[in-house]
């Protein structure tokens, strides 16, 4: 990641009214089958935006992994945690650009936002494949390549079309697409 990444300063903009109701977390991931007891990677976690709700989702019994190499992102996202108290349900974990420390296999991770950033995304993919379970969900959220609203340089953005050819490489299955709120589109899939 270089230049792409999103500057941590920034942070407050990712807990926005507006992203908010455009992308409606906890009814977002309860519709993408996130559930109780599941053990969850969040790849580029930020501040929380989605690992807070699916804390909340997975219950006692589950785990969040949120994954981030920005020190200051996750620090807010402790913070938050804390202020929620669901820190016994997050696991923070520091990474760096291409190794993801993990010590658990996941039943669902999420990539919201931040595969645009990576500079060779196969090899970043890959690495964090490795910690799928066969039969679990992978969800990417990303800026539509079209719609020019907010987000992103167009030249950083990825198109769809290329991330489903990646997914379909590392014999992923059951890919989808849909349009989504906030400029978006959500690719979902199986690991086999």
């Amino acid at each position: 990641m270089t230049d792409k990444r999103f500057e941590p300063a920034k942070k407050k903009k990712l807990y926005s009214q507006k992203r908010f109701e455009h992308l409606k977390p906890v009814e977002m991931l309860k519709n993408l089958n996130l559930k109780n007891g599941d053990i969850m990677i969040d790849v580029g976690a930020g501040n929380g935006f989605f690992s807070l709700p699916a804390a909340e989702i997975v219950g006692e019994k589950g785990k969040v992994y949120s994954v981030d190499v920005e020190i200051d992102m996750l620090l807010d996202l402790k913070h938050r945690a804390q202020k929620t108290g669901l820190t016994d349900r997050i696991e923070i974990v520091k990474s760096n650009v291409n190794s993801a420390n993990l010590r658990e296999r996941a039943d669902f991770m999420l990539f919201a936002y931040l595969l645009h950033e990576v500079e060779a995304p196969e090899k970043f993919l890959r690495n964090y494949f490795k910690f799928l379970k066969k039969g679990s969900k992978v969800i990417f959220i990303e800026w539509d390549t079209k719609k020019r609203e907010e987000g992103p340089p167009i030249a950083h953005r990825i198109e769809s079309e290329a991330l489903k050819l990646m997914l379909a490489k590392e014999n992923l299955t059951k890919i989808k697409e849909k349009s989504i709120a906030y400029n978006s589109y959500l690719i979902s899939a199986i690991k086999a």
